[in-house]
């Protein structure tokens, strides 16, 4: 009897001890994609080290030259991304694209507006082209509190639209998409390319061309009967309800004014966009005391096309 049992804790013992050597064998055949995998994942990290950066804005150096008239001409832009409670009932995206060729001081512009505008941290996305950069860019940006701005840069973004990678691009969307709808946050990229009616123009309210900047010539795309009655309806929408919110035609009649848009734009959203922009521009004059209302001037009207409509 107990030389039974014996021969059972033996064959017990002899059991454990090999599932102990099965173990063993079976970790060291898995050290090596273990290894692989952390490595990968160093490797990750050290690319999103290169391509991603949150800094504070206190710390940049911009060095502009040539440049200071237009930042004088967006001085309203600076204003609404300073003061944004005092622009809340204008629906306009926050994002911003500036246009301009090599070395022109595009992204030296956009710290330079951050600085002006009060911005607190610059979160920049070096490689438009990487979609974890983009991921994590959008993690970094929804994790401020509202109470802390933020500027999030995308240079050279043509890049991204040059690789044509569709799932590439719809991730790009998101990122803008979910961040422009923040108050606290202002996005901008750069470009070097760009073409009037593509996907990059569609994905941008704002459009700041620099001197020399490369676009594409393009003519205004034949808008038919129906259309056009369309878009006339919408911006007489859009001026009315301007209209009833204070804002005033000044020099410039409301069919003048209508005709003009309806001149250059081509869709619902460059419409509003237009009309906000005039909005912007007004409600900064009256708030910096240089006009006692309202006013939509046509200057003004023109400042906004040349914003919204790059052709």
């Amino acid at each position: 009897m107990y030389g039974l049992a014996s021969d059972s804790d033996s064959a017990l013992l002899l059991t454990e001890e090999l599932l102990v050597l099965a173990t063993i064998v079976g970790s060291i055949a898995a050290l090596p994609a273990f290894i692989e995998f952390i490595s990968e994942r160093r490797k990750r990290r050290e690319r999103l080290d290169l391509t991603l950066e949150d800094v504070p804005v206190s710390g940049l150096r911009p060095r502009l030259a040539g440049l200071e008239q237009l930042l004088e001409s967006i001085a309203d832009l600076v204003d609404r991304a300073r003061a944004p409670a005092a622009y809340r009932d204008l629906k306009i995206g926050n994002e911003v694209l500036i246009i301009g060729p090599n070395q022109s001081g595009k992204k030296s512009l956009a710290h330079r507006i951050a600085q002006m505008a009060g911005i607190e941290r610059l979160v920049t996305v070096y490689n438009p082209r990487d979609s974890e950069a983009l991921a994590k860019a959008k993690q970094i940006v929804r994790g401020y509190k509202r109470n802390k701005k933020v500027m999030l840069l995308i240079p050279r973004i043509d890049l991204a639209f040059q690789m044509g990678d569709p799932e590439l691009l719809a991730e790009l969307d998101a990122l803008i998409e979910t961040t422009t709808e923040q108050s606290n946050v202002l996005e901008v990229a750069t470009t070097v390319w760009f073409a009037p009616d593509s996907d990059l123009d569609n994905m941008f309210g704002i459009k700041l061309p620099l001197p020399g900047a490369g676009i594409d010539p393009a003519d205004r795309p034949e808008i038919g009967d129906e259309a056009a009655r369309m878009l006339a309806d919408v911006t007489a929408f859009y001026l009315s309800q301007a209209q009833s919110r204070g804002f005033q035609l000044e020099g410039i009649s409301p069919e003048e004014f209508s005709a003009r848009i309806l001149d250059v734009a081509v869709n619902p959203a460059e419409i509003e966009d237009i009309v906000v922009l005039c909005q912007t521009t007004a409600l900064f004059r009256q708030r910096t005391r240089q006009t006692a209302n309202f006013a939509f001037t046509r200057e003004i009207l023109e400042t906004a096309i040349t914003r919204v409509i790059a052709r």
